[in-house]
């Protein structure tokens, strides 16, 4: 899942919601990243692989 936020406070805010939401219904994903395209835009990514390769949590600021 992919949000283009306003900037990377909106984008924190977000990833904690995300974050708070799976700990409390015991959902697991592997990847989170913050990332600034080329044009100013700032990203907010969530990603859910299979079963086997679950909650690797990783942060990016780029």
């Amino acid at each position: 899942m992919d949000i283009r936020t306003s900037g990377y406070e909106q984008a924190i805010q977000y990833a904690a919601i995300l974050i708070d939401y799976a700990n409390k219904n015991n959902q697991q994903f592997d990847e989170l990243l913050i990332e600034r395209n080329r044009y100013g835009a700032v990203w907010l990514h969530l990603a859910v692989r299979p079963k086997d390769n679950r909650r690797k949590v990783l942060f990016m600021i780029t």
